[in-house]
């Protein structure tokens, strides 16, 4: 299946609603912490008043001057930010962490919560009177910090699992793409082996049009040339010159036909057990044969083994071998090593190299770019390396050689 932009924009949208979705569920158990977390601290503050109530009377009944002293005492938590005390409704003593800030209300509240730009602040109020009847009441304030943390802690963790969410899902892309690159690559390789078949069997029908339209005239002709070779009076040099140039054009061209009816057939393969070292000497013959003869040295591993068809790879690296020693390498070398599950056989010359305008023709048929060349030897090279289920590649630039690199 091809991953194309539109599922990846599903994706994203998906995405993107299951993290709205996310916070939105995130943010309702904040509130409903903070919610129950006020509860408690509302509760608490309940508690202090009682407490500060009691302990204000008997503190007033000794003078007003010790209950100032308790709640001096109060104000050095660090929890307090601010107190006050007043009497009969007038300040009488205030103590404050931030200069200027006392936020007391006029109407007495027992308790209070309120935000500030401190935070969270919670205030809790005792009403008293004195033996004369006075009344006093006594204002503590103190930050409570737990729902700060909590907010804070929430949004850490909201942030934290949003930016996990996204790294998977950028992991999730990021794999898609590249499966759908992999996908494309092989779509590509298998339209590109359509072609090249395409083109095998239209090259076919042209070799096997002149097959029958060239090979049984050219037949009669070299019958009639056999019939007048006797009567010629080989004392003529000039008669004997033109017989022997009309003798070697007919199998020059029979060649030729040969060679087209080659790339036209069908290839059979027979798969079997070859020992590498056994295969190269056996090469040495095909190679002794070769018009121009460089310095070929093959490397593998000790008693190296593979499964192939041993007369289409013979022919397969003469090709290739041939094609480089007509192009002028003195030197090539062949190296044949294991990677994954194929076996690559890597053929590198010294010759002057393929430039780059004519790199995309190379296994063209027909197409050659050397004087005496048919463009028949890596068009068939690359016909039988494809039958046995492998692929050839060419690496080069003009002037540095060039390596094949074929993997079975």
């Amino acid at each position: 299946m091809r991953i194309t932009a539109k599922y990846i924009a599903i994706l994203l949208g998906l995405s993107i609603f299951s993290i709205g979705i996310f916070y939105i569920l995130n943010l309702n158990n904040r509130r409903a912490v903070e919610a129950r977390t006020m509860e408690l601290a509302v509760s608490e503050g309940k508690t202090i008043e009682k407490v500060l109530g009691k302990a204000a009377v008997p503190l007033l009944e000794k003078g007003e001057i010790h209950l100032i002293r308790f709640m001096d005492e109060l104000f050095a938590n660090d929890q307090v930010i601010y107190i006050a005390l007043k009497r009969s409704g007038r300040l009488l003593h205030a103590a404050t962490k931030f200069e200027g800030y006392l936020p007391l209300e006029k109407d007495f509240q027992a308790i209070r919560t309120f935000a500030s730009p401190l935070g969270e602040i919670i205030e809790t109020g005792a009403a008293v009177s004195d033996s004369s009847g006075v009344p006093y009441t006594a204002h503590i304030g103190y930050f409570f910090s737990a729902i700060g943390e909590i907010r804070n802690s929430a949004r850490k963790s909201f942030l934290l699992l949003t930016m996990l969410q996204a790294a998977i899902i950028l992991i999730i892309i990021v794999f898609l793409s590249s499966f759908n690159r992999q996908v494309l690559r092989q779509e590509m390789e298998i339209q590109k082996q359509k072609e090249e078949k395409d083109k095998f069997q239209e090259i076919s029908l042209i070799t096997a049009g002149i097959n029958h339209e060239i090979r049984n005239p050219l037949n009669s002709l070299y019958l009639s040339y056999q019939m007048l070779e006797p009567l010629l009076d080989h004392a003529n040099q000039e008669a004997v010159f033109h017989s022997h140039s009309l003798k070697r054009e007919i199998k020059r061209i029979q060649q030729i036909i040969e060679r087209f009816s080659t790339l036209s057939q069908a290839i059979s393969m027979r798969r079997e057990e070859i020992d590498l070292q056994q295969f190269f000497t056996d090469m040495h013959p095909v190679w002794a044969g070769m018009a121009r003869r460089p310095e070929i040295i093959n490397r593998h591993e000790p008693e190296m083994k593979i499964t192939s068809d041993r007369s289409l790879l013979t022919q397969i690296i003469a090709n290739v071998v041939n094609n480089a020693a007509e192009a002028g390498a003195s030197r090539i070398d062949i190296v044949v090593a294991a990677q994954k599950d194929k076996i690559v056989f890597s053929i590198k010359d010294n010759g002057p190299g393929i430039s780059k305008e004519h790199m995309k023709y190379v296994f063209d048929p027909f197409v050659t770019f050397k004087a005496k060349g048919s463009g028949i030897g890596l068009a068939l090279t690359k016909k039988m390396v494809l039958q046995l289920g492998g692929r050839i590649e060419v690496e080069s630039a003009e002037g540095r050689g060039a390596e094949f690199r074929i993997f079975l």
